[in-house]
């Protein structure tokens, strides 16, 4: 049976909170002076805080859709699985999420060079070849750790999916494109996977423009044409 993991994660950062709080105090607390440290405590643990009750917002928010749907609100479809359906599934979408997130790296790439090459030239400074590759080794670790935090998550979740017109969570993954600007931008079915794979492609704005994420959903078996259906609502919705 699918849990609600955005509760646990609310829960987590319920207790960061309450860390954070204590470190305001602890300067006092402890005998610290201002001077040698325990304004500089104080004020990072109170600007913390304010930080973690913004993220405390967004994810209480994302808890209470996920058990909306887990009531039976709003689902479209609730697909089960065989354990070799679902380990299938899991391998295709390790596979296709390093693909994605090598080729982003692969683009971004391409730009800072090109950006660093152009700064070379005008400001005639070699600093700025550490600079790039400082860039490339942050923007690489998303790149190579995502897809594999991603596949252990689904790897040890619940063979389950729920679709809804806001929500689908597949195992342990929820993705939500409801509020905080986000939207839905495309559905499409493949079916040249083993399973077949649905595709929610949605994105939300981020400092750097709109960021797109993909939610992969696996087919079961005798449900093609349910999900051919899928795709034919979702995209009459997008296109209205």
């Amino acid at each position: 049976m699918i849990t609600n993991t955005q509760r646990r994660i609310v829960n987590l950062w319920y207790f960061l909170t309450l860390i954070f709080l204590l470190g305001i105090f602890v300067p006092s607390w402890v005998g610290m002076k201002g001077m040698e440290g325990g304004f500089g405590l104080s004020f990072l643990s109170g600007f913390l805080v304010l930080l973690v009750i913004l993220v405390v917002f967004v994810y209480r928010a994302c808890a209470r859709q996920m058990d909306k749907i887990l009531d039976g609100e709003g689902i479209i479809a609730h697909w089960q699985y065989s354990a070799q359906e679902w380990m299938r599934f899991v391998s295709v979408d390790f596979m296709e999420e390093k693909k994605t997130r090598k080729n982003l790296y692969l683009l971004v790439t391409a730009v800072s060079v090109a950006v660093g090459i152009m700064l070379i030239l005008v400001v005639q400074e070699l600093i700025i070849l550490p600079i790039i590759a400082g860039i490339l080794v942050i923007v690489a670790i998303p790149a190579f750790l995502v897809p594999r935090y991603r596949y252990r998550k689904l790897q040890h979740s619940e063979a389950e999916v729920l679709i809804t017109g806001e929500a689908v969570i597949v195992g342990k993954m929820f993705h939500l494109w409801k509020g905080l600007r986000a939207r839905l931008e495309l559905v499409s079915l493949e079916t040249n996977t083993d399973p077949a794979i649905l595709s929610f492609q949605y994105s939300m704005p981020t400092r750097n423009g709109r960021q797109t994420e993909i939610a992969r959903v696996p087919v079961p078996a005798g449900k093609l044409r349910e999900a051919g259906e899928i795709v034919n609502h979702f995209n009459n919705l997008i296109s209205s």
